[in-house]
């Protein structure tokens, strides 16, 4: 149940960062090649508008006033401030191995300082592809990792283009200038984006290595979310293998929404958003569609916000602020402690499990 708990209380999160308005831009086909199997785009100018993002927005700064500081440090690292210049991204792929994608970026930067920028990194050296300049640098490594290619370009000044090899870039910008075809009409990832979309995610194929058990039995789907006339909401459509497969498909959802009755069935305001969940099938097809008021799902997200922080406050409390010690043992350079755990508050330890309500296991239970 705790983790049922967690994973709607993130899909709520989620979908009110979603959200957006009825004026978002809609998805540029332009931008896909005909030949992509999945695309993505989310439209930050909608976001910005969204009612939920606004108001999170302004209570993170009131709560974590050094926040607009730290932005403004890393405008001056990005060439460009996130809050107001980054317009939209999409991502797409010519197959399902996401190492393969292409992203393109539309964003208001500084394109002479990020050039000088990247000519500082690591192995740079610039290709030319008709009368664009692409640069090639090694990415810094995450947790030790071994860096990665990546090569960009700027089509034009404020729209840029990113991915792992020079051919992937070069195919990309002839996409944007017009000279490799793009998606047509008849493109399983085309057709209307619904009004206020802020995130459309599309698919004609299925990684064969997803790990969504529900996918694995999928040939494609069509994801939207966002908001309009001041209504948040949530559009999916999964095409699967078999009809079998589509209503296991709705089982599911069902399922996770029956859950959510039992566990927050008295409070009337999460009742509303979870109220908001509809499936139907049709043969191999299974749509799932939520719609709730905005101003609903900022009551909610409000509240999810308030309770993280306290627990947050609680347990800065515990610690007592202290470098390797901490409430409970009080004890500076503390091993357990400084590795954020204090050694008498755990298994085998003075208190046990017994301070969180609960008993120890035995070995002889399993």
């Amino acid at each position: 149940m705790t983790t049922f708990r967690a994973r709607l209380a993130a899909a709520l999160a989620f979908l009110a960062a979603a959200a957006s308005v009825a004026s978002a831009e809609p998805l540029d086909p332009g931008r896909v090649p005909a030949k992509a199997v999945w695309m993505m785009h989310l439209d930050m100018d909608a976001a910005r508008e969204a009612t939920v993002v606004k108001r999170m927005y302004q209570r993170a700064v009131k709560q974590h006033p050094q926040l607009e500081t730290m932005l403004g440090m890393g405008t001056k690292m990005m060439g460009m401030d996130p809050r107001k210049d980054l317009h939209d991204v999409t991502v797409y792929g010519l197959d399902t191995d996401k190492k393969n994608a292409v992203m393109v970026v539309h964003a208001d930067a500084n394109r002479e300082f990020l050039e000088k920028m990247v000519e500082k990194a690591r192995d740079h050296k610039t290709m030319k592809h008709r009368d664009y300049t692409l640069h090639q640098w090694t990415h810094k490594g995450w947790k030790g990792h071994d860096g990665e290619t990546v090569v960009g370009a700027f089509f034009k000044d404020d729209v840029m283009v990113f991915a792992r090899s020079a051919g992937q870039v070069e195919m990309a910008l002839d996409v944007l200038a017009d000279q490799v075809e793009s998606i047509g009409d008849d493109s399983p990832l085309a057709g209307r984006t619904r009004p206020g979309s802020i995130l459309v995610g599309r698919a004609a194929a299925i990684d064969p290595d997803t790990k969504c058990p529900v996918l694995k039995q999928g040939r494609g789907y069509r994801v939207a979310m966002g908001e309009s006339d001041g209504t948040s909401f949530y559009r999916a459509r999964l095409e699967m293998d078999s009809e079998e497969a589509a209503r296991q498909a709705e089982a599911v959802t069902e399922g996770f929404v029956a859950l959510g009755q039992l566990r927050f069935g008295d409070e009337q305001q999460v009742m509303k958003l979870i109220d908001g969940v509809e499936t139907m099938t049709s043969g191999s097809t299974c749509s799932i569609a939520w719609d709730a008021k905005a101003d609903d799902v900022w009551t909610v997200a409000e509240k999810m916000a308030e309770k993280i922080e306290a627990k947050m406050a609680a347990r800065k409390q515990q610690w007592g602020g202290k470098k390797g010690g901490c409430g409970d043992c009080d004890k500076d350079g503390c091993g357990g402690c400084e590795k954020g755990k204090c050694p008498l508050d755990g298994k085998g330890s003075e208190k046990g499990s017994e301070s969180e309500g609960r008993r120890p296991f035995r070995d002889d239970e399993f």
